[in-house]
């Protein structure tokens, strides 16, 4: 019984070995190098750094409105921001405000080289506290959703479609 025993021990010890060298043999074959490990065709290991944009130098108030890619998106500013930086919360240091607040601007319509007023939705406050009157608090800092607008290529591709 004893020989028994130690035979069917041997006999799976050696198909364990001759599993495992095949399994490694496979494994070997199905390695990925550095090259082809991204979805980049070049080396995972090359940095490459993209060419800084050029933003316009046009002043505000002489630029024409950007046309938008879809209907929900926030408008692109069509002039410099240097000179408008850093925005405050303080709305009488805040330079957007000083051209686009809507109380200013109530009952006139849009042409070139006119101020485009703030949409109603950034008035009053997201629970209806603050008055239409006051800027909310969340949509005083403008860059956070509209940039200014520059030169620069997309980094990926773009295929949506509006429906």
């Amino acid at each position: 019984m004893k020989k028994i025993l130690l035979l069917i021990g041997a006999i799976a010890t050696i198909m364990t070995g001759i599993s495992c060298t095949t399994a490694e043999t496979s494994s070997e074959s199905l390695a990925i190098d550095e090259l082809n490990m991204g979805l980049s065709k070049s080396s995972v290991f090359e940095d490459p750094t993209p060419v800084a944009p050029i933003y316009p130098s046009v002043k505000g108030g002489k630029s024409d409105l950007l046309s938008r890619a879809y209907s929900t998106i926030p408008p692109q500013v069509p002039h410099s921001v240097e000179m408008y930086l850093p925005i405050s919360l303080v709305e009488e240091e805040n330079d957007c405000l000083d051209c686009h607040d809507r109380r200013k601007l109530l009952g006139k319509t849009w042409v070139k080289g006119k101020k485009l007023p703030m949409p109603d939705n950034h008035y009053g406050s997201f629970g209806k506290e603050g008055g239409m009157d006051d800027v909310a608090g969340a949509r005083y800092n403008c860059t956070q959703c509209h940039v200014a607008m520059s030169d620069a290529q997309p980094l990926v591709g773009n295929t949506f479609i509006e429906d």
